[in-house]
C-alpha cells in the first residue's frame, strides 16, 4: 500500500518540475534568442517480488513479477531550435541563420549567445545591451584588411572614429577623344630689331602647349638661350637681342581639350591637376599637365590609339611629381587605358582618382559575413571589424547562466570559433533579432497534459489513503 502513496508522491514531484519547466518557456516568449527546454520522465527501480525462470522439459518459463516503484526526471533538454528573425531596423541588431553562437565577455571569460541587441557604448564598445557583455570578433588593421585567422579580441572601434587622409597616386581617365578634331594653333607677327630683345605676350591665348619660331623665309629657329625662350606659365615669348632684324612668325598651339581635377597630398590638402591634350596627327595625341596653375615640367608625354579600334595602343605620358614642405612630395600616374578615339564629340572626362582626404565616421552597417564596414565624411567606407561566431558538437550540453547566456560545460565540446559562413557556421541577418522559439501552442497543451498528469496522481494518493482507512477501521 505504501509503496502506491510514494509512487504518486514522485508522479507529483516530476509534473510539477515539468509544469515549472513549461513556465519558464512561457514566461520567457518574448524574451530575444530564448531557447525552450522540456522535461522527460523515466521509470524508478522497480520491487521484484518473483523473477523469471527459464522452461523446463515440460514446463514453460515465467516472467519477472515486478512492482514499480515511480517515476523521476531522465532530463531537462534544452531545444536549439532556431526562432524566427524578427525586423527592427536597428543597424547594431543581428541575428544568426544557421548553427552558432555570438561570442561575449568579460575580458578573458566567454560566454555565448542567440541575443544580438547590440549597441555601441561610450568607450565605443560592441556590446550586448541586455548584460553589457562586449561582443568579440577581429579587428581590421589600419588599411581595412581583417585577417580571419587573427586573435579573436573585444570588438573596441574607438581607433576607428576618423579615417586618415591619403595622398592620390592614380588618376584614371575615360571616355572618348574625337579623332576628326584638327591642331589648334594661332600666330604672331612680331618685328625683331638686331641687339635688342623682344618680348611678345601670348598670355591671352594661354595655356599653350607648344610654340615655334619661324623668320620670314620658313626657316625653324631652335629654341635656346641665344635664340628664343618661352615660359609657359606667363605666355611670354623672349626674343633674343643677337637674333637678326627680320618679321617672325611666333605659331602657338592650344590643347583641344583640358580637364582639371582634384587631388591630395598625404596631410588631405587638395590640389590641381589640370590636364592638357593636344591634337598631334592622325591617333595621335600630346599631353601636358599644369598642378596647381603651374606648368610641369613632367606629367607628359604622347598618347597614340590603334587605327581599326580606336583604343589605346601606348602612352609615354610621365608622373606628374609636387614637392611640398610639409607633407610627402605627390607623385602621381596618369592612366589613359579606358580613353578611346573614335569620330564625334569628346567626352573624356576623369574616372577615378585614388586620394581623399580626412573624415569623421558617419555610421556603420553590418553584412551576412558579420563585417562591420564604417561610412566616413570624406566618402569612404572601410572594413572595421568582423564578429566571431562559435560552433558546438554538442550545443545541448552548454549551461545557461541566466541573461540568455551560455556556458561551455564538459559535455559541450570546445567551442569551433570562427567568422559566419565558415565550416558550418550560420551567417549574419542584419537588422534583425532572433525571437523565442517558444511555440505557445505547444506549452499550452503541454501544461494540460501535465495537470492532468499531477491531478491523476493526486487521485492515487487519495485513492490508498481511502484504502489505508478502511484498513484501520477493520480494528473497530
Amino acid at each position: 500500500m505504501m509503496r502506491s502513496l510514494f509512487a504518486a508522491v514522485s508522479g507529483l514531484k516530476s509534473h510539477q518540475t515539468r509544469m515549472d519547466v513549461i513556465g519558464n518557456n512561457i514566461a520567457n516568449v518574448n524574451t530575444v534568442g530564448f531557447k525552450k527546454s522540456r522535461v522527460t520522465f523515466q521509470d524508478m527501480l522497480s520491487q521484484t517480488l518473483r523473477g523469471a525462470s527459464s522452461p523446463q522439459s515440460n514446463r514453460g518459463g515465467t516472467n519477472p513479477m515486478q512492482v514499480g516503484l515511480g517515476t523521476s526526471l531522465a532530463t531537462i533538454d534544452v531545444i536549439h531550435g532556431e526562432g524566427s528573425p524578427q525586423s527592427t531596423g536597428k543597424n547594431t541588431d543581428l541575428s544568426i541563420e544557421g548553427e552558432g553562437f555570438f561570442i561575449v565577455g568579460e575580458g578573458n571569460q566567454y560566454f555565448y549567445t542567440r541575443a544580438g541587441n547590440f549597441d555601441i557604448d561610450k568607450a565605443r564598445n560592441l556590446y550586448n545591451a541586455s548584460n553589457g557583455m562586449v561582443v568579440k570578433g577581429y579587428l581590421a588593421d589600419t588599411s581595412g584588411v581583417i585577417d580571419p585567422e587573427g586573435d579573436i579580441v573585444d570588438i573596441n572601434l574607438a581607433s576607428y572614429y576618423s579615417s586618415p587622409p591619403k595622398a592620390t597616386e592614380l588618376v584614371e581617365y575615360t571616355k572618348n577623344l574625337d579623332s576628326t578634331a584638327d591642331t589648334v594653333t594661332g600666330t604672331e607677327i612680331a618685328a625683331k630689331t638686331v641687339g635688342t630683345a623682344l618680348d611678345v605676350d601670348l598670355s591671352a591665348h594661354l595655356p599653350i602647349t607648344g610654340v615655334e619660331v619661324r623668320d620670314s623665309g620658313g626657316t625653324l629657329v631652335a629654341e635656346g638661350a641665344t635664340t628664343y625662350t618661352f615660359d609657359y606659365n606667363t605666355g611670354h615669348v623672349q626674343l633674343a637681342d643677337v637674333l637678326d632684324t627680320d618679321n617672325y612668325d611666333i605659331t602657338y598651339t592650344t590643347p583641344n581639350l583640358q580637364l582639371s581635377s582634384t587631388v591630395f597630398d598625404s596631410k588631405g590638402a587638395t590640389h590641381s591637376v589640370n590636364v592638357m591634350l593636344t591634337k598631334a596627327g592622325d591617333n595621335t595625341w600630346d599631353v601636358a599637365t599644369r598642378i596647381d596653375g603651374n606648368y610641369a615640367s613632367d606629367g607628359a608625354g604622347t598618347i597614340v590609339f590603334d587605327t581599326e579600334t580606336g583604343r589605346l595602343v601606348s602612352s609615354t605620358v610621365t608622373n606628374v611629381t609636387l614637392t611640398i614642405p610639409d607633407a610627402e612630395n605627390l607623385d602621381i600616374a596618369l592612366n589613359f587605358d579606358n580613353v578611346t578615339e573614335y569620330a564625334g564629340e569628346s567626352t573624356f572626362v576623369l574616372f577615378n582618382q585614388d586620394g581623399y582626404t580626412a573624415g569623421d565616421l558617419n555610421g556603420l552597417s553590418v553584412d551576412t559575413t558579420g563585417t562591420i564596414t564604417g561610412s566616413f565624411s570624406n566618402g569612404q567606407n572601410r572594413k572595421l571589424a568582423q564578429l566571431a561566431i562559435a560552433t558546438f558538437a554538442n550545443p545541448a550540453g552548454l549551461q545557461k547562466v541566466g541573461a540568455n547566456l551560455f556556458q561551455v560545460t564538459n559535455n559541450s565540446g570546445e567551442p569551433d570559433q570562427g567568422i559566419p559562413g565558415v565550416s558550418g557556421r550560420g551567417s549574419i541577418k542584419p537588422e534583425t533579432l532572433e525571437m523565442s522559439n517558444v511555440d505557445l501552442s505547444q506549452e499550452f497543451v503541454e501544461m494540460i497534459i501535465t495537470q492532468r498528469g499531477f491531478q491523476a496522481n493526486s487521485r492515487v494518493i487519495t485513492s490508498s489513503d481511502s484504502m489505508l482507512e478502511e484498513l484501520v477501521n477493520m480494528t473497530r
